[in-house]
């Protein structure tokens, strides 16, 4: 199974920084949801590498009724997350 994603700590290229299930932590950080930015990374300014959000998700666990997402999971810029090697999620 995938280790799940943490905001400001793993990326899909750019880092993840969106914070949409603030009180759901893993590893002392915020896990990442579908819906979640992720930082401008090259070929920015070519979109869609610049307004990225995290879009591949478990299709079984959620925190604040969304779908959690983990490694290997994908934004809509296409790049897949890192994830952490502790915690793991279906």
């Amino acid at each position: 199974m995938p280790g799940i994603s943490r905001v400001g700590v793993d990326t899909a290229v750019g880092t993840i920084v969106g914070n949409l299930a603030p009180k759901v932590i893993v590893e002392g950080v915020p896990i990442v949801v579908v819906g979640a930015a992720v930082e401008a990374h090259a070929p920015c300014p070519v979109p869609p590498h610049c307004d990225a959000t995290m879009s591949g998700s478990s299709a079984k666990v959620k925190a604040n009724s969304i779908f959690i997402c983990r490694e290997g999971d994908a934004a809509t810029c296409g790049h897949t997350a890192t994830g952490s090697s502790k915690v793991i999620a279906g």
